[in-house]
């Protein structure tokens, strides 16, 4: 029986940032009607969830957004996705390219969605390959956290544990020739041990929490990542069944933890809610609960239930805000409109740069 008793009123009078969230409409089904609404949508998910201000990951669209709501939201940056075919033939110069974002007004970069969903071997560029080295260090050197979703949950290389959402959106990585999760971690090691000073944020947990002394090791040994708690829910269902020694663990790292939900995945204003109370609720609670049965289907529904970790405030106040406010900055950045209107056009996206040019 589920037993979902702390209501948003309930929960802890604190700011909350939401590091990872996206829009629900992809871009190339975007116009000016639905980023409208999608913007309104947002703020009344602000509303109704009790968040102070949003990360964005939708590069342009997150530029309207800031100049729409200002200090509501925060904006990532997407970089140019590039598979083994074509990698010889793009030259970029990442430092200018960066720069170029940061001037824009973006706040970081990423997620950097397109190493979310390994391609196989043939076709995908690796994490740490040498066309990527000056995108890594350009941040490095800039001081540009990247948001970055790296592999995937171990069941999605196990064809008897795959959940039948991850069937549906072909993501079998159990099939002969896409990479390991451990060649995804070895690649993204390279990256950071080449970049001991990159600000990088993982997100869903870095799909550790099956693993809480892997996790913890890999926070001592790279003093500048961070893991974001965004959803899927088997990180509460992990974290859940080691309650105890989790709830250590997120006291004694709790400068390494960030809030997020990654509402977009989700579609309706129930759905959004859903994902913002249950990890609220895992955080601030320490009831035994369930996935709600409004939430949106890629949120497991496990037998077993999740156990809160009723954290300190003080952790919270970290996990909610604070470790946020560090790697991006305490305000968002200031939006430079003339060259994101510069920037769209020439990427060829004419919907934002039409929106845009109304706050000139």
């Amino acid at each position: 029986m589920e037993r979902n008793k702390l209501k948003f009123s309930e929960f802890v009078d604190l700011p909350v940032i939401d590091s990872h969230l996206h829009l629900w409409t992809i871009r190339e089904t975007l116009n000016e009607e639905t980023l409208r609404k999608q913007g309104e949508k947002l703020v009344e998910i602000v509303k109704r969830g009790d968040i102070e201000q949003i990360y964005t990951s939708d590069g342009d669209a997150g530029i309207y957004l800031k100049a729409k709501y200002p200090r509501l939201f925060y904006a990532g940056a997407s970089i140019p996705q590039c598979q083994k075919e074509s990698v010889d033939k793009i030259k970029l110069d990442w430092e200018k390219y960066i720069g170029e974002l940061v001037e824009i007004g973006f706040d970081g970069i990423g997620e950097t969605g397109f190493w979310a969903h390994p391609d196989r071997k043939e076709e995908r560029v690796p994490l740490d390959h040498s066309h990527y080295e000056g995108f890594w260090s350009a941040c490095e050197a800039l001081g540009c956290t990247v948001l970055c979703h790296v592999a995937e949950p171990e069941e999605f290389w196990d064809e008897k544990l795959i959940p039948d959402w991850a069937k549906e959106k072909d993501q079998l990585y159990y099939e002969e020739g896409y990479p390991t999760k451990e060649e995804l971690y070895a690649e993204m090691g390279n990256v950071l041990d080449r970049h001991p000073d990159l600000k990088v944020v993982l997100c869903h947990f870095y799909f550790m929490s099956a693993d809480l002394e892997r996790a913890s090791n890999f926070l001592d040994h790279y003093e500048n990542t961070h893991f974001d708690l965004s959803l899927g829910v088997e990180l509460m269902y992990n974290i859940s069944r080691r309650r105890d020694d989790y709830r250590s663990f997120f006291i004694r790292y709790d400068d390494r933890i960030l809030y997020g939900t990654d509402i977009g995945v989700s579609t309706t204003l129930q759905q959004h809610l859903d994902r913002i109370w249950l990890i609220r609720n895992f955080l601030e609670s320490d009831e035994e609960f369930f996935t709600p049965r409004t939430a949106d289907k890629l949120l497991t529904r496990y037998k077993e239930p999740y156990i809160g970790l009723k954290l300190p405030r003080a952790t919270l106040e970290k996990i909610y805000y604070k470790n946020f406010q560090r790697l991006w900055g305490e305000k968002p950045r200031k939006i430079n409109i003339n060259a994101a209107i510069s920037r769209c056009e020439r990427e060829g996206n004419a919907v934002v740069a039409g929106t845009l040019k109304r706050f000139l």
